[in-house]
């Protein structure tokens, strides 16, 4: 066995340097300036042509040489039927693309060609049977369906 006096002195050999780097003011590294960095938009540019580009995925595709003309428009308020009025005069509604509103109200409804659209219901007129609606700063006069 080794006596005790060996194993402090392993250990103030050891240890000694440790306590003495450890007094010893740090210096920090200066903080690097950070550098601006400036994010560039992604541009993508539909090819017209053949020569212009392809598609990477299916490359005898030519669907992406469509033209605006031949892409589908967006939903429209035309589209839009009022199909019944509800209520009494305080409390009014009209069902337009089997969606209920009240004045005031807007909300998604589903046009004949399946697209969304989100309207909003300004007005519903009991005796005139009618409704108007705007979506996209256009407003429609929607007619009941059996009214003249």
């Amino acid at each position: 066995m080794k006596p005790r006096t060996h194993i402090l002195r392993y250990l103030l050999a050891t240890l000694l340097p440790m306590v003495a780097v450890g007094q010893l003011p740090l210096r920090a590294a200066p903080t690097p300036q950070k550098a601006k960095l400036e994010i560039q938009p992604s541009v993508f540019n539909v090819p017209t042509s053949a020569s212009e580009g392809r598609d990477p995925f299916f490359p005898a595709s030519t669907r992406v040489f469509a033209t605006s003309e031949n892409q589908t428009r967006g939903p429209a308020l035309t589209d839009l039927t009022l199909k019944s009025i509800l209520g009494t005069s305080p409390h009014v509604f009209a069902i337009i693309n089997n969606h209920t509103f009240a004045m005031g109200d807007d909300g998604d409804v589903t046009t004949k060609s399946g697209q969304r659209l989100h309207i909003r219901c300004v007005d519903i007129n009991l005796k005139a049977g009618t409704a108007t609606v705007e979506a996209d700063n256009a407003s429609e006069v929607l007619h009941l369906i059996g009214a003249p």
